[in-house]
């Protein structure tokens, strides 16, 4: 991953500041949800899409195959009994975040050749709907949890591109010297062994990375885009109490956005849970926690907002897996050598799809094996649009028996 030389990476920026940032994520509370939305399927025109990359690399075993849902309470109890699961969702290729993201809004596989700061190479989502509906950037958003992300809402091919893109927004990054601080303050508190102050250290350090944050601008791509996230981002490093999570922070702008824009496409694709290459399993399985009740605030929010209810088709998946445990082996901690391919395991490969909304009936899981790049057709065929030559199908014609593809046609 190549960070700008200033600039932490993300992982870095994990470890510097996990004992604080993570302990502070309770940033936005549950609440109960709303009703399961109307069923009958809303015109084309007025569908919207909120498409959630329960990202970062996380196991069936902790998820979907745990029959308590001990770390998706929310998705367990509340948002799967709304919708179909698809249990056997597969990535064929690199395991590795930006591939398999790419890869879920083009529905092509995507960045093979590992340069993820150049564009797509088929159209995105974003650019298909923009292009054919003649939306403006207001209408396409991605909120991504690293730079590495930054290019996935445009493309290379012909008649796409910059001018259909999405508005791509990542969240605050520190520079290098601010992290050595923040490390430097960390380890000296944890070495008193006084649990008062860690707490006092950490309350600085997440001071300090607020005061020293920057954002990224080169996705904003309008006017009216750029004044509302500049205005989002000034309250952020304004209010001391809010998390200084970065899925956190991802997840309040995108409530934001949708109440200001009310966008057909949102993509949100969140990251923290790849916490876990650092070896603590309580900060994976709380990153899990977090990741399942942000997901569930966006779609409480989409259940109560007009231009949402009723007309918004919610699509969650994971990027990939983690390596399956084995004697030797790292488990958890990793998902495959994304150069040569080594350890890239089931647990690696195998992905899972939730999908409810209208035209969507509640039913049993569905183990019908599919790649992940299906879900770009799947999206696409909701709104009333076609993904680009040879991407993979779409999953609705499995989605239920009432006849919602034969509608999705046809409305």
């Amino acid at each position: 991953m190549r960070p700008a030389p200033y600039r932490l990476t993300r992982r870095h920026f994990l470890r510097q500041t996990g004992g604080f940032g993570l302990a502070m994520a309770a940033g936005l509370a549950p609440d109960p949800l709303a009703p399961p939305p109307i069923p009958s399927l809303p015109p084309a025109a007025e569908r919207k899409l909120i498409l959630v990359v329960f990202g970062g690399g996380v196991r069936a075993s902790e998820t979907i195959d745990d029959p308590e849902r001990r770390f998706i309470p929310r998705l367990g109890a509340d948002l799967m009994p709304q919708g179909r699961l698809f249990t056997r969702i597969q990535v064929e290729r690199r395991v590795v975040h930006p591939n398999s993201v790419g890869s879920m809004v083009t529905g092509h596989w995507e960045w093979d050749h590992l340069d993820w700061s150049a564009p797509l190479e088929h159209p995105s989502l974003f650019e298909i709907c923009r292009r054919e509906r003649g939306r403006t950037d207001r209408a396409a958003w991605a909120f991504v949890y690293a730079s590495i992300l930054a290019r996935i809402s445009e493309s290379s091919a012909p008649n796409y591109g910059a001018a259909f893109a999405a508005n791509v927004v990542e969240p605050p990054t520190i520079p290098r010297a601010t992290g050595d601080a923040i490390d430097l303050l960390l380890r000296r508190a944890a070495a008193t062994g006084q649990t008062a102050l860690e707490i006092e250290a950490a309350r600085q350090a997440a001071l300090l990375a607020r005061r020293d944050s920057r954002i990224a601008r080169t996705g904003w791509r309008s006017d009216p885009a750029r004044a509302f996230l500049e205005s989002e981002y000034a309250a952020w490093r304004a209010d001391s109490a809010r998390t200084t999570s970065h899925d956190a922070f991802l997840a309040r702008c995108a409530l934001r956005c949708m109440e200001r824009f009310a966008p057909a496409i949102l993509v949100v694709a969140f990251g923290e849970i790849d916490c876990a290459h650092y070896g603590s399993w309580s900060r994976y399985t709380d990153a899990i926690q977090r990741t399942d009740d942000l997901t569930a605030q966006l779609w409480r929010h989409a259940c109560r907002l007009p231009a949402y209810r009723g007309r918004t088709l919610l699509l969650v998946a994971p990027d990939h897996g983690r390596e399956l445990e084995r004697p030797g082996g790292p488990g958890f901690v990793h998902h495959s050598d994304f150069y040569t391919n080594d350890g890239a395991d089931e647990g690696c490969r195998r992905s899972w799809l939730l999908a409810l909304g209208p035209g969507i009936e509640p039913g049993p899981s569905i183990p019908l094996p599919a790649p992940l790049t299906s879900i770009a057709a799947t999206a696409l065929e909701y709104l009333g649009l076609h993904p680009s030559p040879g991407a993979a199908p779409s999953l609705w014609p499995h989605l239920d028996s009432s006849g919602s593809s034969r509608a999705l046609e046809t409305a």
